[in-house]
């Protein structure tokens, strides 16, 4: 009976020593991240010299686990286009995990629906969407069974400010707030996210309403995407009217071969669009790209595209570009694409600078 008392205590204590060294070993810490590099050539048929362009990306992503209920997130990113973008905070939040089902995220936040999946010239929510581009809060989001439901004041590009001066000093203050809600239904292999976001700048004629629907479906080898995206300001305001964007994406698969396509057309009003910035580039384009593997990691792409060019129906600077899109992926999570592609001006009002032009690229993407 003592020896067995001595070994239950020996235990005990070896239990309580691993249960503090468990905990002195403090919260754990994950990085990720992605890096992207590029660079473009000018027009080699036309301009009098070569010349050339870049763009780099770089996001890095700091993930801190306390337990399996409470963990904490901070990211920082550098865009633009050089070679040397400064990197600068991007947002950081905490989450608080009651199940898979029900989640509680405060701090920095960012929102987008509806962006181009098939399109590479338009893949980047941050810029582009038929839904909604990228909007960043410092608030709340709290996730339950497929409900997604967003709140807090605008930050970075989101903001708006207001300022005074006073003694010769200006000041300025956000005054922008900003509201999301969306829903994801799983029907399978299918996805439906209708989605609703107000942002308002406090305002009477400085609002904005996005709202629409997102559909995912797959059959087989067969993909579909849609989108329905409806963009309104100033609501309770006769002008500027809203816009009615329509995307829809299919693709298809089947052994070494693989078809994507892309064609988007956004209804606006004439007399009074709304000033989309980036986030609708064009008001229609089309997009087809079959692709062929040649190789393990090589893949041979033929992209066809139309293009309007201009948000205003009026304007002629529609132009076609074909080519070819080579993409060498030797190993997971690193692609290298080179591009050539030939660009033919359609428009009229193009004038004497209707030039077909050729354009080389090298992009090189790395996730880590």
């Amino acid at each position: 009976m003592s020896a067995s008392l001595l070994a239950a205590n020996a235990f005990a204590e070896d239990a309580v020593s691993g249960e503090s060294a468990a905990e002195s070993k403090g919260p754990e810490v994950a990085i990720s991240g992605e890096v992207e590099f590029d660079a473009y050539t000018g027009d080699l048929f036309n301009d009098d010299e070569v010349t050339h362009s870049y763009a780099s990306t770089f996001d890095l992503n700091f993930a801190v686990k306390f337990n399996d209920q409470w963990s904490a997130e901070v990211q920082l990113e550098a865009d633009g286009e050089t070679t040397d973008p400064a990197a600068i905070y991007n947002g950081a939040f905490v989450q608080y995990s009651k199940s898979e089902n029900f989640v509680i995220k405060a701090g920095d936040l960012t929102f987008s629906e509806g962006a181009f999946l098939n399109y590479y010239g338009y893949d980047d929510p941050a810029d582009n969407a038929a839904g909604m581009a990228e909007h960043d809060i410092r608030g709340v989001e709290i996730d339950f069974n497929g409900f997604v439901f967003g709140l807090g004041f605008g930050r970075g590009d989101n903001d708006n400010q207001v300022c005074v001066e006073e003694d010769g000093e200006e000041s300025c203050v956000g005054v922008a707030y900003n509201a999301h809600l969306a829903y994801e239904l799983g029907l399978g292999e299918h996805t439906l996210r209708p989605y609703v976001d107000y942002k308002s700048y406090q305002e009477p004629k400085h609002n904005e309403l996005h709202a629409g629907l997102d559909a995912n479906l797959k059959f087989g080898g067969f993909g579909f995407h849609a989108v329905y995206g409806l963009h309104a300001d100033a609501l309770g305001e006769d002008e500027p009217g809203a816009t009615h964007a329509f995307l829809v994406e299919p693709s298809f698969e089947v052994g070494g071969f693989n078809i994507k396509a892309s064609a988007f057309y956004a209804i606006m009003d004439d007399d009074a669009p709304i000033d989309h910035g980036e986030e609708i580039p064009e008001y229609m384009f089309a997009y087809v790209e079959p692709s062929m593997s040649l190789a393990g990691s090589l893949t041979l792409g033929i992209p066809l595209e139309y293009h309007t060019n201009t948000l205003d129906s009026d304007d002629e600077l529609e132009s076609f570009a074909v080519g070819a899109r080579l993409y060498f992926a030797p190993v997971e999570g690193l692609e290298i694409t080179g591009f050539a592609m030939v660009n033919v001006p359609l428009g009229d009002d193009y004038g004497d600078n209707d030039d077909v032009g050729l354009n080389l690229g090298l992009e090189t993407v790395f996730a880590f």
